[in-house]
Order: structure tokens, then C-alpha cells, then sequence
């Protein structure tokens, strides 16, 4: 896509706007990424520059463009599966291309999650009152783990459904309680929904995603990205779970490991491990 702009208006664009315009073709794979300042300081052009740019390409900023060549690249589960059968008949499938992957997708991730970031969540974590889980379609097994591994440690997750089931939901959530919302590909329209109910009134959310542009990413109060490939690749959710076990660790760790409980636990299993073995 950015190749068919460049061509549409190399014309009218100067010796600077084609210096830009090139870093983002060499670097299409990373647009996610890139940042205005990451372009004036690899570039040398200021800042002001830059700004200007993105109208003579019929985009009122890079968001707007990062938005559109998302959508362009948009694709459905059996064009990635197919996409993907067909680069691993010619290269395997084997441990080493798994981990060179894994660790390209490592690494912009955490480019982007801070451990700041996963220590406020902790934190978010441990002072609400209640909280609120909606992982949908993919993200249904991140958010079992999540639920499985947090109630160890005594705090219980509530679940919300998919449909017109959430209202029921949503008329309990309070200012102290917490969203936990997965939104991979693409954001549903109930997470949308909880997330404007949110602002409404005044609790926080988190929003575990794969996407890097959108206005309602702004709205939710803290954003944990996690990359899983290219738009048209297999989506993996392996990095996603490094990420949430990560937060499911730092969360024990804040709680002292959970010990009393897992003593507790120990317990109730000598007690009656004759009446349900495991």
C-alpha cells in the first residue's frame, strides 16, 4: 500500500518528503513502530517537517496512516493459514525458525510494554475491588490461565459473556472495580462498549491487544500490546502468554508469593486426595 502512495504522489513531494517516504518503505514492517521522533532522529529532518509531510499524502497525521495500511492489510483466518502453509512448505517448520520468530515478536513487544507498565497493572490489579474479565474468541485461554492462575493467589475474576448478556454485567461494575479486555485483530463491538462504559464511570481498564493504532486505545487506561506477526502471517499467541504469565508472576511476587494459600491448598488435597485424586 505505501508503495501505490509513493507512486500516486512522488510528483509534488520534495527532496525531505522523499527522504521520509523512504525510511517507511524500508522500514513498512516496523510501521506499527515508528514514531515522529524516531523519524526526525534517524532522519535528521525536524520534527515540524515531519508534520507536514503526512497532508501531502492525504493523511492528517501518521496515526491515520498506520490505521489505513492496517486495514488495507487486513485478512481473514484462512488467507493467514494459507499465507502461512505456504512460506513453511518452503522453509519448515522447525525449532529454530519458531525461536527466531518468537524472538522478533519478543522484541517489539517489549519495545513497547515497559516494565512500568506491567508493574502498574499489578498495582491496578491489587487495588480494585472487583474484577471484570472479557476475553473473547482466541484470547478465551489467556483469559482461563488468568482466571486460574489469580484465584491461587485469592483474587477471583468475574467473567463476562459475548452478546446482550454483558448489560447484566456491566450494571454491577463500580468506580474501585477493573475491566480486563482482550481485543486481538480487532476490537469487538462489547469491548467497545465496556470500554465507553468505563469512562462513563470512572473505572479503569486495561486492554491486552496486537494493534497500534485506534482512536479507542486511548480510552482505556492502560494498553498492553503484544505483537503476533505480520497481518498476513499465522497469528501465534505465544507471546501474548509470556506477556500475561509475566503479570500473573509480578502479581505473586507482589503478594508474597501466595505461600499461605498454596500451604492451604497443599492441605485440602492431603485431606481428601482418597475422595478426588488429581
Amino acid at each position: 500500500m505505501l508503495q501505490e502512495i509513493y507512486e500516486k504522489y512522488k510528483e509534488s513531494l520534495s527532496k525531505s518528503d522523499h527522504k521520509i517516504f523512504g525510511y517507511l518503505l524500508e522500514h513498512e514492517q516496523e510501521l506499527p513502530m515508528v514514531t515522529t521522533a524516531e523519524l526526525s532522529a534517524q532522519l535528521g529532518i525536524s520534527t515540524a517537517t515531519i508534520s507536514r509531510f503526512w497532508s501531502k499524502i492525504g493523511y492528517k497525521n501518521l496515526n491515520e496512516l498506520k490505521k489505513a495500511v492496517y486495514e488495507n492489510q487486513e485478512t481473514t483466518p484462512f488467507s493467514r493459514m494459507n499465507a502461512a502453509l505456504s512460506q513453511w512448505e518452503k522453509v519448515g517448520i522447525s525449532p529454530d525458525m519458531i525461536i527466531s520468530r518468537m524472538s522478533l515478536h519478543m522484541e517489539k513487544t517489549f519495545r513497547s510494554v515497559t516494565p512500568a507498565m506491567m508493574d502498574q497493572a499489578v498495582d491496578m490489579i491489587l487495588k480494585a475491588e472487583h474484577i471484570y474479565l472479557f476475553a473473547p474468541d482466541a484470547s478465551g485461554g489467556l483469559g482461563y490461565i488468568m482466571q486460574y492462575r489469580l484465584m491461587r493467589l485469592g483474587i477471583r475474576l468475574i467473567p463476562i459473556p459475548a452478546g446482550s448478556q454483558i448489560y447484566d454485567f456491566m450494571v454491577n461494575v463500580k468506580k474501585e472495580d477493573l475491566l480486563l479486555l482482550f481485543g486481538y485483530s480487532r476490537l469487538l463491538t462489547e469491548v467497545q462498549v465496556l470500554i465507553s462504559h468505563s469512562r462513563e464511570i470512572g473505572c479503569s481498564a486495561i486492554l491486552f491487544t496486537d494493534l497500534m493504532a485506534g482512536d479507542l486505545l486511548s480510552q482505556a487506561d492502560l494498553v498492553l500490546y503484544s505483537c503476533r506477526g505480520e497481518p498476513n502471517d499465522y497469528h501465534s499467541m505465544a507471546v501474548p502468554m509470556l506477556l500475561l504469565d509475566m503479570i500473573i508472576m509480578k502479581t505473586s511476587q507482589a503478594l508474597g508469593g501466595g505461600l499461605e494459600r498454596a500451604r492451604e491448598l497443599e492441605r485440602l488435597r492431603e485431606k481428601y486426595a482418597g475422595m478426588i485424586r488429581r
